[in-house]
């Protein structure tokens, strides 16, 4: 049973031994893009038998896939479009990851709040809420009176508020989703490499029949049947679009400490400035408010970072509805911002009104996907498969559903067999499982992360394969000589490879997960590194808010 580690290893190891020029591997597929979608097709297509490599030019989810609002939507924006089909898929496919993925993907509670003049009303809510539970087969939306909710909400100001809607969704760790498809393609036979960059395609007379990739400062071709091009935003400019053109938006979050806003449910506000639905909501013992919903003239090239507006569009919000607790710059722990990949016809179209559909477009050998939705990952790799059908009918014949690992035997916890799957029980064998400040993490954790999942960088192991960075800010700092310590006696650093990591590491902290143009405050930070108890441990049980029939 092979790790991303040792089966990266393998494939770099195939690949460097050939000579320049000369076809390194041949593969069925070789998928690019080492995000949700491109991990999804991976896992789907190993779980066929299929020989395939994924590539990455950055780190594992170092792009969207690790800067969403880490929701699994079931759809509703689709059935308030009409569009019945796509709710009822994208909600049954939430309930399917609920399912398989308990400890990894979570159900959580939303609130809607409903204002005077609000559309949808609450009454009209109701009634949405009804048809999409259907659709999904299950029941969700629960009654809930308004005396009621201002008894969970005792520091929100209900001043307008003539109604409360409560219903569920998903929430999941969006980067660990990612992982956790990239571990469980590689146990069925797949081989995944991350900071591996593709800077062309082999073409020959019958179309693309491979890649040309730069690997450990080396050039060299790998021969593949068919080529997909899952990169996201930067899917177009390997394969043009047909039609229209790829919209990049960059929707942005602030993080929070718990005790400064604890919220026990997915809070939904109209936000005054605009009407668009944002949201205040609990993540992994923090508090997160989210998002912006803006086009993104940054460049695409660089990591995306919250802009000065931004902070003061998603602060407004607490002013307008916590006015007591007088939350500002000082309190926010970190900041995210990822960029969605949107199929638009024009630019005139308002961000939030377009449309969040993918799109599949393909030539001889090569098929490009981009577009979609986090819950939807596994559509989009069916649906890549069936194209894929099309161009190879040899390849494969019916498409079976791939599976998760679970632990063959010995016991762990469930948020463990959630991110971890079949290596669970080794992880729980591990010593040291101390959680780190406020986080769940545990430090046997990050050994293990070390050790077997392609950490390459520090800023891999402290924004993606742990959120250590975003739960704790510049609180960190306390924990900087255990793990450099940890990193030194996992991948061979030296001190001064540990020192430049941790500076590069603090670097990218400061510039694109820091509040834009000003200092990392510091008291945001004091009471969450003073002590290692979770602020989880006094959060509202929120279970508890979906199993009551009537309130």
């Amino acid at each position: 049973m092979k790790t991303l580690t040792q089966a990266s290893i393998q494939a770099r190891e195939a690949i460097v031994v050939v000579k320049a020029g000369e076809l390194a591997s041949e593969y069925d597929l070789v998928v690019i893009g080492g995000g949700i979608t491109g991990a999804g097709i991976f896992h789907l297509a190993a779980s066929q038998g299929l020989k395939v490599l994924l590539v990455e030019q950055q780190d594992f989810a170092w792009g969207t896939s690790s800067r969403s609002s880490k929701m699994v939507h079931g759809g509703l924006r689709y059935l308030a479009a009409g569009q019945w089909r796509m709710t009822r898929d994208t909600a049954r496919q939430r309930e399917a990851l609920l399912a398989e993925l308990p400890g990894l993907v979570e159900l959580m509670p939303y609130m809607m709040l409903h204002r005077q003049g609000d559309f949808p009303s609450a009454a009209l809510f109701k009634r949405v809420l009804s048809i999409y539970d259907k659709l999904a087969g299950c029941d969700y939306h629960k009654p809930l009176t308004l005396e009621k909710a201002q008894t969970w909400l005792t520091e929100l100001s209900f001043d307008g508020v003539t109604g409360v809607s409560l219903f569920a969704d998903g929430v999941t760790d969006d980067a660990r989703l990612v992982l956790r498809l990239l571990q469980d393609g590689v146990l069925a036979g797949g081989q995944a490499l991350n900071y591996a960059k593709v800077t062309g395609l082999i073409e020959s007379e019958n179309g693309i029949s491979g890649i040309e990739l730069e690997l450990d400062e080396g050039k060299h071709k790998i021969g593949a049947k068919c080529v997909i091009n899952a990169t996201g935003s930067w899917a177009s400019q390997l394969h043009p679009l047909e039609k229209g053109l790829l919209r990049p938006l960059r929707g942005s979050h602030l993080v929070l400490p718990f005790e400064r806003l604890p919220v026990s449910a997915c809070i939904t506000f109209f936000h005054p400035i605009d009407k668009r639905p944002v949201y205040i909501y609990p993540w992994q013992g923090c508090t997160v408010i989210g998002t912006t919903d803006l086009d993104h003239d940054q460049g695409i090239e660089s990591e995306p970072g919250i802009t000065r507006t931004e902070v003061d569009y998603l602060l407004q919000l607490t002013r307008n509805y916590f006015p007591d607790k007088e939350i500002g710059e000082e309190d926010v722990i970190s900041c995210w911002s990822g960029i969605r990949p949107i199929l638009s016809s024009s630019t005139d179209t308002a961000p939030s009104k377009e449309s969040r559909e993918h799109v599949i477009w393909s030539k001889p050998g090569l098929i490009s996907v981009t577009g979609g939705k986090l819950t939807g990952f596994h559509l989009m790799a069916e649906e890549v498969l069936e194209s894929i059908k099309t161009q190879f009918p040899a390849m494969m014949k019916d498409i079976k559903q791939a599976k998760f690992s679970q632990p063959v035997m010995g016991y762990a916890d469930k948020r463990l067999i959630g991110y971890f799957g079949h290596f669970a029980t080794s992880i729980s064998e591990m010593k040291n499982n101390q959680q780190i400040g406020i986080s769940r993490c545990q430090w046997r954790e990050l050994e293990w992360s070390l050790l077997n999942e392609s950490v390459v960088h520090l800023d891999d192991l402290l924004l993606r394969r742990t959120r250590l960075g975003l739960l704790l800010g510049g609180g960190i700092i306390k924990y900087r000589e255990q793990i450099l310590a940890l990193c030194c006696q996992s991948l061979n650093w030296s001190e001064s490879m540990a020192e430049q990591e941790w500076q590069r590491f603090e670097l990218i902290f400061s510039t694109y997960y820091s509040l834009p143009n000003k200092d990392k405050p510091a008291s945001a930070y004091s009471q969450l590194s003073a002590g290692s108890q979770s602020s989880t441990a006094n959060s509202p049980d929120t279970d508890n808010l979906l199993s009551t029939e009537t309130l």
